[in-house]
């Protein structure tokens, strides 16, 4: 019985962490959204062109990173 109980409260504790987490998640993102439907045009193309370079030098660090990998082949 008693563990039940323990269970139950945990259980509930979780479920409230589980809404709070998922309130500031929503709350965040809902302000992320606000923020991106404010931008004009010239912005977006400027956060488009961060974000490119970006994954460039990602692919760029990437490709650095296997070569000593491909040269031990060789």
């Amino acid at each position: 019985m008693e563990a039940d109980a323990s269970v139950d409260m945990f259980s509930k504790v979780l479920e409230h962490q589980l809404l709070q987490t998922t309130k500031l998640v929503e709350e965040h993102l809902d302000s992320e959204i606000q923020k991106l439907d404010q931008m004009d045009e010239d912005e977006l193309e400027r956060l488009k062109e961060k974000r490119l370079q970006a994954l460039r030098k990602a692919q760029q660090q990437k490709q650095v990173t296997s070569l000593p990998c491909f040269l031990k082949l060789l």
